[in-house]
């Protein structure tokens, strides 16, 4: 709810300073005097965008701080955008206007404009002509009706919401997967002769350097062969002449003859035979390495045709052989599941039925709880109805069946008004006045207010001009639903008549002298003087003021009979 209200050079007001009670609030005054600023402060701190064409003139800037309670929803929304609540339950809001720039403040802190935006549903709820437009809305008749409804209504309306969100994902799911079957088959035909050729090669990861070494050792088998032989020929010699081993050999046979006679000779006789060990075991490898050579072009056809054959498999997909055997593995994966498309399209076609089946039960259930819900609000809206000078008045909650089941529900809402049986009945967004659209308006909040009695009692409401295009003991039953609203709620009223205003339980008067309006409470006599102004134009008139206190007393029977 909100206590207190500043105001500084917006618009026709100069300065004020308002505090605001509990129940029901009217705010009254003549024509142009500044009610609209009003409404338009409260509106800034809720988080409408600024316009800096209502600075006051000759003023630098405008500024409007509000002083509102902190209730449990308030609290809520506090703590999703990680505000902590005041010690005191006290909220404290504030707009800045320049011509050049707007600030928003939250608790003197600076604040971005769209967390004053997301707070103000949980501060307050304005109703004016807009909203009377809305209400000729389709979609909005239906917000009306389920939030009428009982907790076990909302809880069919999330699951249906929740059941229609499944379905869609599963018909996405499905369109995508068919729209994919053609390219699907093209890639079955492009991985299965590759994979089968990776399978028929049966690869081994660095395989590549091996077969590259065996093709360069037959390339160059002959090259091989002389230099193998020739320095086998050196270690091993032949009929003319020693080999390397063999003078060795010679060598050390002739250190061991004379080693007796100098001790250091057997440590070079020992080291000179390891050496023709070493020499001997050389000799035997480039005996073998020579025996070994082959320069077979059938080995050598095969090892290039493999070489070719890799290197073809491998372009576009890996640099080597392992890489080539991941690539494999992935699409080894890849195409089981390409050739289980039958049974994947059943499974998502499955799931579509599934959830197709979902929405249609969980809709049957909600369509029967919303002709229940219907019912109920078109009793209950009928009776204010008749209450505001519209006795033959039937106010018609339509269900209307859809071709094909929507995001919200299995049929279209449409509140229509039969203003008298002799009438057709005619949808509000056609048929309805604007007088009509008022009352039907207040009736329903009435009603959304009995049942939600207790509930958002924090929660400010705020009509604009609701009681246009009514008068005489219809604006008396205005003002009586009113003060019924507010019985739970703070109620702020802009109002013309005197028979609403009446119901008050706190005026306030907006007077404008010369460019100036001041805002101030009236009681007893000042209150009396103005419901007379606002009954014939003149305060004094005793028979303007005999009917004002005459609509005061009536006002506060009423009230004491609730």
């Amino acid at each position: 709810m909100i206590e207190e209200l500043h105001i500084r050079n917006l618009g026709v007001i100069a300065q004020a300073s308002i505090e605001f009670k509990p129940g029901l609030t009217v705010l009254t005054g003549e024509t142009g005097a500044g009610k609209t600023m009003l409404l338009t402060s409260l509106q800034l701190l809720l988080g409408q965008r600024a316009d800096t064409g209502k600075i006051r003139a000759g003023e630098a800037e405008a500024t409007v701080d509000g002083v509102f309670t902190v209730d449990e929803d308030l609290q809520a929304a506090l703590g999703k955008n990680e505000i902590q609540e005041s010690e005191d339950g006290i909220l404290l809001i504030g707009r800045k206007i320049s011509p050049t720039r707007s600030r928003s403040y939250l608790d003197r802190r600076p604040a971005p404009l769209n967390l004053l935006t997301d707070l103000g549903p949980n501060l307050a709820v304005i109703h004016g002509q807009a909203e009377q437009l809305n209400l000729k809305n389709l979609a909005y008749q239906r917000e009306i009706l389920d939030e009428f409804g009982s907790s076990e209504h909302q809880e069919l309306v999330a699951q249906y919401q929740q059941a229609w969100k499944i379905a869609v994902a599963a018909k996405r799911e499905k369109d995508a997967f068919e729209a994919s079957l053609d390219d699907a088959e093209a890639e079955i035909q492009e991985l299965t002769p590759v994979l089968q050729k990776i399978r028929k090669l049966n690869l081994e990861p660095g395989e590549e350097d091996s077969l590259q070494a065996e093709i360069k050792r037959i390339e160059n088998a002959e090259t091989l062969r002389g230099g193998l032989a020739q320095a086998h020929g050196y270690l091993s010699g032949n009929a003319e002449e020693l080999g390397v081993v063999e003078a060795m050999t010679q060598a050390q046979q002739a250190l061991r003859r004379i080693e007796n006679y100098d001790p250091e000779l057997n440590e070079i006789s020992q080291r000179l035979a390891e050496t023709i060990a070493q020499a001997q075991v050389i000799r035997d490898d480039l005996a073998y390495a020579l025996h070994e050579i082959n320069a077979d072009p059938a080995r050598l056809d095969a090892l290039q045709g493999r070489r070719r054959s890799i290197n073809q498999l491998l372009r576009g997909r890996a640099v080597d052989i392992t890489g080539l055997l991941e690539w494999a593995e992935t699409a080894e994966q890849k195409l089981a599941g390409l050739e289980n498309i039958d049974d994947r399209l059943a499974e998502l076609t499955q799931n579509l039925l599934d959830a197709q089946a979902e929405v249609l039960e969980t809709g049957a259930a909600l369509s029967a709880s919303r002709a229940a819900v219907g019912a109920n609000l078109e009793k209950l809206v009928d009776t204010e109805l008749h209450g505001l000078a519209m006795p033959n008045a039937h106010f018609i909650v339509a269900l209307k069946e859809r071709i094909r089941p929507g995001p919200d529900g299995l049929e279209d809402i449409e509140m229509l008004l039969q203003p008298h049986p002799d009438l057709h009945p005619a949808p509000l967004a056609a048929g309805a006045s604007g007088g009509e659209l008022s009352r039907i308006m207040l009736a329903l909040e009435v009603v959304l207010a009995d049942r939600q009695a207790g509930e958002n009692a924090g929660l400010t409401y705020i009509f604009d001009e609701i009681d246009a295009g009514i008068g005489g003991s219809a604006a008396r039953e205005v003002g009586y639903r009113l003060a019924r609203l507010a019985k739970h709620r703070q109620v702020l009223v802009v109002t013309h008549l005197a028979q609403v205003a009446a119901w008050a339980d706190q005026q306030l008067v907006i007077h404008k002298e010369g460019s100036t309006t001041t805002v101030k409470p009236v009681e007893n006599g000042e209150r009396v003087l103005e419901l007379a102004r606002m009954l014939s134009g003149a305060q004094h008139s005793e028979t303007a003021q005999a009917h004002a206190e005459e609509l005061l007393a009536e006002a506060q029977l009423r009230k004491s009979e609730r």
